[in-house]
């Protein structure tokens, strides 16, 4: 979603760089256009819309994934936490199909399956995250702060850390939202600098740039820049 400021590299060549460097292969599935988790739907109570968005992209990734034999990894949390929540809204045969998969967010991932098998060969000096509502939502808020101080020596949440009220797109249609929202937080960290911003939602982290006039970016590229 979108690319990356400065010249840098996306969140996704970051992806495979980490992958690469733990000796595990990805796959980017063909038919990936279009695929949604279906929040922007369900965000604004167009349960048919999320219905059969839900639908759609389970029955794609049952597919993609060889019937369920290979893991799915999303690098936005909002994503991941929706579709993982998607199950009372697929049909029968989709409810086997997602009771079979193995979907994985990418702090778990990074947690579980990157840090293990590579090495950190630098840190950065001070960043402060941004830990996103669904983070809390999944009980991930903790493993975020876990990997963060692996890559780190000096980490920090802001104490009026929350929701920067983008609601999926919402924030896009009506920026006011995520200005108010973002108001108290963004002052906190405008009171000092850090070498690094981050996240792990990719219109969160645009609404915290905006916010802080810093540039937020997924904690896969840090762990990229680190290892």
């Amino acid at each position: 979603m979108g690319g990356a400021a400065g010249g840098k590299l996306t969140v996704i060549e970051s992806f495979f760089n980490v992958s690469a460097k733990a000796g595990i292969d990805i796959v980017i599935p063909d038919n990936i256009q279009g695929n949604c988790c279906g929040q922007p739907f369900s965000s604004k109570g167009f349960s048919q819309g999320f219905t059969h968005m839900a639908n759609d992209t389970i029955d794609k990734l049952w597919h993609s994934t060889a019937n369920g034999k290979l893991p799915v990894v999303l690098d936005i949390t909002s994503c991941t936490h929706t579709l993982k929540g998607c199950r009372w809204a697929l049909s029968n045969e989709n409810k086997k199909r997602f009771d079979a998969m193995k979907i994985i967010d990418s702090i778990d991932y990074l947690a579980d399956y990157i840090l293990p098998a590579t090495i950190i060969k630098n840190r950065k000096s001070s960043i402060v995250l941004h830990p996103v509502c669904s983070l809390q939502h999944m009980g991930l808020e903790n493993k975020f702060l876990s990997v963060a101080r692996k890559l780190a020596d000096e980490v920090t949440i802001p104490l009026h850390a929350g929701c920067c009220g983008m609601a999926g797109d919402r924030g896009f249609l009506f920026p006011e939202l995520t200005q108010s929202a973002t108001h108290h937080e963004a002052a906190e960290v405008k009171e000092r600098e850090f070498s690094g911003y981050y996240s792990s939602g990719k219109t969160c982290e645009m609404a915290m740039s905006d916010a802080v006039e810093k540039n937020y970016e997924s904690i896969v590229s840090l762990m990229d820049e680190c290892t």
